[in-house]
């Protein structure tokens, strides 16, 4: 109850603020304000209903950049958008170097070819599917426009929750144009930006731009060849007594190498993970033969070649936890690696992250009379990535990474529009759209210590196409009903998909359960006294065999994997989306909004996974574990006034909206099934032992609602001066139940044995499962404030200097949906050496400033510029999670530089 209180007193100040700043207005005299004032807002135009309007008569929930403003605030592509826009939040998945972008509490974690982002994302109109897609550098751009709510009648896919369109600029006849843009940072960051804009005739107009960005990381890295896998350390193996082990488990790390140490070696920063080595290029066409018809066509190419990302230590969060290696719980980042440096990082997997994107858009208009026009928008893009992580960097002693082998990702869309252009009451739109994706995918996950699980998906296909429908219809010039229908098919195919696993001593030299591990004396783990000579002999050869493959040994299907999962598979979805919706021009300046629209998301469908645990004779293959998901649904109430205020000088924003959600889409790793391997106890006998099995798994989990106040202002108080920002408060609570489990180190935290089961079915633990009924959502803080200042102080000779600062600050929130901190516990089901704290996934309140201050020369050609990120080095996790006993975090640090422009 006390949510709703505290959204319903959010809502009578915003009341009580726009009624004091309308007063304001209607008391300002002539003498102050007049209609040439030069303070006055310049208006801002956005394709947002598919049509050019004005952003203050758009009865959307809107926000829209220019280039410059992006600029000034250090954004290079949709990643960087994080917290300029009201209730909207962006982390990066590392795994799969992606962005997830959350709106309105809303999100999609599954960032694999099945999974749908929650918000949809366009270049130039245009649907790009996957989320790499959108880390592409955004370059001489015209604005980027964010809309939110749902758009599922105009936009359609993905667009349950809203969608962020770039837009780049266009070539134009007017005349000759041409610019240069050079940046310099901290970690050596080197930026070029080049665009030129040539009028070849008073119809044709040709315009080319690049960008490239080079950037070392932010780590201090070492390559640690005291891990299990060496094969991918171009390094001399080093023997040294006086070596750092740094792993959370370097005592098992030493007990493996026979306390055989080796020096680590520190990585170049140009090449290691979390550094920059990116470009793009893009030449676009616009012909005009005919006062009726223009044709835009648009080829770009991404280039990526950097290391990748990788999560950081959370020293912060085990500052103060105890040192106990008795109990596998071991103290803080000084006691396990020697400082408490959350940018330092041990690995035996060099980071890799090559990716090319070529993308190809066209846009078609013909005028067919005065009041018809034609539409024909079509698009093409072609992924390929290859890379390569390491997982754990240690903190597991079995050692894990991912690599993805190959991957090509190609897709295709059409949308056809018929649309009206004249002046009558009767405005609308009606089209066709068309999408095909074909994903190919070859890869594997390598646990050095258990084996190989290999995926091949030579064909993994996404279809969708709908017909769609908006009108509205003027009653009066001042009042405007808006009625659209969308109808959506979607499809989703695997064929010839398989798993491969690769696990026993036949296939893999150092399988878990086979020689040397079926000789340990657990009991005396870490012992060597205590252990064989027989399994110090074994643990030699196994771990010789290994590293003597060839690095690209399990790339492929060999002959002693085994085919685990025959993945075809085929699912099919249709919904129809709607959108009602009244506008009133109260008067010349103040536009009053209001609507009902919902919005759809297709299911998915993912591996055939099958219960080892049920094989029996009648049943070979076990029960099969369905990966499937249902689409989710969304339906939401939205109020909306937009005003210019102060003869112009000052626009204002608010919103009131209500979402309801059906079988929404959640992703989170999840065990679901628990076999038993043959294994000896610490006297040497033969013991069963479990092991678990989980797999990142979509489920409609629940319904949920989420409400919330956004208020939005732009400002011109004096001339030069620009104040503006927004106000938001969210409340978000599933609303039905859900069984979740607990997602972090189970074993651990719950002091379950190794020789019990955890199925998911499994009521012998109910402490790690919880109805998650109540909880709030991920990224979802009951209240953010975004404040920018600018005042640009001018100069006799012309020139001018422009201080600029942001200030974004949020309340407390969740990384995900667990809110870890609401469960309780009985006394005694919680080990005492185990503190929760350590697990939570609350993200405390923080605040982050961002200033820069600009010259721009008299002939405004050419500008300096000198801006610093994160000016307090405010500590803030971008996401969080955890690996063996460490806490680890996505986390900013301040960054500076220069940045100069020329343009003629």
């Amino acid at each position: 109850m006390m949510r709703y209180k505290k959204l319903a007193a959010a809502i009578a100040l915003s009341n009580l603020a726009f009624g004091s700043v309308a007063l304001a207005q209607s008391n300002e005299t002539a003498d102050t304000q007049d209609e040439n004032n030069d303070a006055a807002l310049e208006q801002v135009i956005v394709t947002a209903t598919k049509r050019e309007t004005n952003l203050m008569d758009t009865p959307i929930a809107i926000s829209a950049f220019s280039e410059e403003t992006l600029d000034t605030l250090g954004v290079k592509n949709i990643k960087d958008l994080n917290n300029l826009v009201p209730n909207m939040s962006i982390m990066v998945d590392n795994e799969s170097s992606a962005p997830i972008i959350t709106m309105r509490g809303v999100r999609s974690t599954n960032t694999t070819e099945w999974g749908d982002p929650a918000v949809g994302v366009h270049f130039d109109g245009v649907y790009t599917p996957r989320p790499q897609g959108s880390m592409a550098l955004m370059f001489d751009i015209d604005r980027v426009e964010v809309l939110r709510g749902p758009q599922g009648t105009l936009f359609g896919r993905n667009s349950t929750v809203g969608t962020v369109n770039v837009i780049s600029a266009k070539p134009n006849t007017d005349e000759f144009e041409a610019s240069t843009q050079f940046e310099l940072g901290r970690f050596n960051q080197q930026v070029f930006k080049g665009m030129i804009n040539i009028p070849v005739s008073d119809t044709f107009a040709l315009r080319a731009a690049v960008v490239s960005e080079q950037q070392d990381s932010n780590m201090t890295g070492y390559y640690d060849p005291n891990q299990w896998d060496q094969r991918y350390l171009d390094v001399d193996l080093v023997e040294t007594d006086s070596a750092r082990t740094p792993a959370a488990n370097s005592f098992d790390n030493r007990f493996f190498f026979h306390d055989t140490l080796y020096q680590e070696v520190k990585a170049d920063p140009s090449d290691f993970y979390n550094n920059k080595d990116q470009w793009a290029a893009r030449i676009a066409a616009n012909w005009t033969p005919t006062d009726d018809v223009n044709w835009l066509v648009t080829l770009e190419r991404f280039r990526d070649q950097g290391a990748g990302g990788i999560g950081q230590r959370d020293c912060d969060r085990i500052a103060d936890r105890p040192y106990d290696p008795d109990n596998g719980y071991l103290g803080t980042c000084n006691d396990i690696w020697g400082n408490d440096d959350n940018f330092v990082a041990f690995v035996n997997v060099p980071g890799k992250n090559d990716m090319t994107m070529d993308s190809v858009r066209s846009h078609f208009t013909y005028d067919i009379n005065d009041e018809l026009q034609f539409v024909y928008n079509a698009g093409y893009q072609n992924q390929k990535r290859v890379g390569q992580i390491d997982l754990d960097q240690g903190y597991y002693f079995w050692d894990q990474m991912l690599k993805w082998v190959d991957t090509d990702y190609t897709s295709f869309s059409h949308e056809l529009q018929l649309k009206s252009t004249g002046d009558g009451p009767l405005q609308w739109i009606a089209g066709y759209f068309n999408f095909k994706e074909d994903n190919y995918m070859l890869g594997q996950y390598h646990g050095a210590m258990g084996g190989v699980s290999l995926w091949h998906q030579p064909e993994r296909i996404v279809k969708s196409q709908a017909v769609f429908g908006q009108a509205t219809y003027s009653f009066t010039d001042d009042l405007h009903f808006t009625l659209g229908l969308r109808r959506t098919e979607d499809t989703k195919q695997d064929i010839g998909g398989r798993n491969y696993g690769c696990w026993g001593g036949d296939c893999h030299p150092d399988a878990w359960g086979s020689v040397p591990w079926g000789l340990i004396n657990w009991g005396a783990f870490g012992d060597l006294s205590q252990q064989s000579d027989e399994f110090l002999a074994a643990a030699d050869d196994a771990r010789d065999a290994l590293n003597a493959l060839p690095a690209d040994y399990y790339d492929y299907p060999n002959e002693d994997m085994n085919i685990d999962t025959q993945n075809d598979v085929k699912h099919s979805w249709a919904d129809t989306t709607w959108r009602v919706g009244v506008d009133y021009d109260l008067n010349d300046d103040t536009l009053l909004y209001a609507y009902a629209a919902n919005g759809y998301k297709a299911g998915g469908i993912g591996d055939v996974l099958y219960m080892e645990s049920t094989i029996t004779p009648e049943n070979p293959t076990g029960d099969k574990f369905d990966t499937s998901y249902e689409g989710e649904t969304v339906v939401t109430y939205e109020l909306g006034v937009k005003t210019s205020l102060l003869d112009g000088s000052m626009n204002l924003r608010a919103n009131y909206f209500y979402s309801d959600y059906e079988d929404q889409q959640f992703t989170q790793w999840e065990l679901y099934d628990t076999v038993f391997i043959d294994t000896f106890d610490g006297e040497g006998n033969p013991i069963v032992e479990a092991q678990d099995k989980g797999t990142f798994l979509t489920r409609n989990a629940s319904n949920s609602m989420i409400q919330g106040l956004e208020l939005e202002m732009e400002w011109a108080p004096w001339n030069g001066g620009h104040i503006g920002g927004y106000l938001t408060f969210l409340d978000t609570e599933i609303t039905s139940d859900y069984i979740g489990q607990w997602s972090q180190e189970v074993r651990q935290v719950f002091g379950i044995g190794p020789n019990d089961s955890l199925n998911y079915d499994d009521t012998a633990y109910p402490q790690i499962f919880r109805n998650l009924k109540g909880n709030e959502l991920a990224y979802s803080p009951n209240a953010s404030l975004t404040v920018n200042i600018s005042h640009n102080f001018e100069f006799a000779d012309g020139s001018s200097l422009t201080p600029f600062l942001n200030v974004h600050w949020e309340d407390e929130s969740y990384t995900s949906i667990d809110n870890n901190e609401t469960w309780t516990f009985d006394e005694g089901v919680i080990p005492e050496y185990i503190d929760l704290d350590v697990y939570t996934d609350k993200r405390d309140a923080w605040a982050m400033a961002t200033a820069s201050l600009k010259y721009t020369s008299a002939s405004q050609n050419w500008f300096a510029e000198a801006w610093v990120y994160n000016l307090t080095d405010e500590d803030v996790n971008w996401w969080q999670g955890y690996a063996g006993s460490t806490p680890m975090a996505g986390k900013a640090q301040r960054n500076y530089g220069l940045r100069f422009g020329y343009s003629w």
